[in-house]
């Protein structure tokens, strides 16, 4: 028997005026745990607490922010980063976030999903996506453009880190308090925060509060663009593994697929792993029920044991 499949709010967050109504169609699907995705409005979340303390669903994770800031209508994890050089942005990420330990608290989660922040330089990950769609992968321009884009983000990355570490020190301790994990997710592209190289030193000064969410459609367009091999990546983080969203990945760019419906070799994967971490169906909306429900059968047959 496969492993349990939580399934996150992001597939279906946007058509819902009522949190209860939102969870009650998640369960009719057939699944019995949830992640609460970035695109929880405030005014979906008395709601959501009703269906919960109905015995509707139980949560696996929360994704940070979760409930959004007010003011935010629109699914928006990176509305505030601990990267930004405004303080006051940072101010108002680390309250948002210590407001969505409570949250998970108070729904009885155990994980959360961090973003940890962008490094503002240059966006270039469309550029070599598209490059690679036209058969340019490795090609002088393709190589050139990833040197500078690499360079430029460790620059970043060193210069910013400090301003990361202090707020997540204080996210950790909060945590702890409440019994919360925080995973800190694998990012798509080179202008985010960490790149894959650079987890060994982001996790050597942090508590045991943190753990590592590797998302398989964010580490497979990486490995499209040749930034990380994605098979021996996931073996090397595997003993830090406390969830994964789980959704398939078509080139160029196309993740948040359904299970398989893509490239990734998922059954190369399961033998590596060394822990129990969360499994998390994250889709596209554009993803149909019925294919979510073909997801469902997928994952009975062909999940991790």
């Amino acid at each position: 028997m496969a492993r349990p499949l939580s399934i996150s709010t992001c597939w279906n967050s946007h058509r819902h005026q009522d949190g209860r109504a939102m969870l009650e169609e998640l369960a009719g699907m057939g699944f019995d745990t949830v992640e609460l995705g970035h695109g929880i409005r405030f005014s979906l979340w008395p709601g959501v607490r009703e269906a919960i303390d109905a015995g509707v669903v139980k949560i696996s994770s929360l994704h940070n922010f979760c409930p959004l800031p007010i003011g935010f209508t629109r699914a928006n994890p990176n509305c505030y980063e601990y990267t930004d050089p405004r303080p006051a942005r940072r101010r108002h990420a680390l309250k948002h976030t210590l407001e969505t330990i409570d949250a998970a608290a108070a729904v009885g989660a155990s994980r959360i999903v961090l973003h940890l922040g962008s490094t503002g330089q240059k966006e270039v990950t469309p550029d070599l996506e598209s490059a690679v769609a036209h058969g340019g992968w490795g090609s002088r321009k393709f190589v050139a453009t990833k040197i500078k884009a690499l360079a430029a983000h460790e620059k970043a990355a060193r210069e910013r880190w400090p301003w990361v570490r202090d707020a997540l020190l204080q996210i950790g301790a909060h945590a702890r308090e409440k019994k919360i994990l925080l995973g800190l997710e694998c990012r798509e592209c080179v202008e985010e925060f960490p790149l894959d190289q650079e987890w060994d030193w982001v996790f050597a000064e942090l508590g045991d509060s943190f753990g590592y969410w590797h998302d398989f459609g964010h580490a497979a367009r990486k490995d499209a663009l040749g930034w990380i091999e994605h098979l021996p990546h996931f073996r090397r983080m595997a003993p830090r593994l406390i969830g994964c969203h789980v959704h398939d990945f078509n080139l160029p760019a196309q993740d948040h697929q359904a299970l398989g419906e893509g490239i990734i070799p998922f059954a190369d994967f399961w033998p590596c792993l060394e822990t129990n971490p969360v499994f998390v169906l994250e889709l596209s909306p554009r993803v149909t029920q019925q294919q979510v429900d073909a997801c469902r059968t997928w994952w009975k047959k062909n999940g991790p044991e």
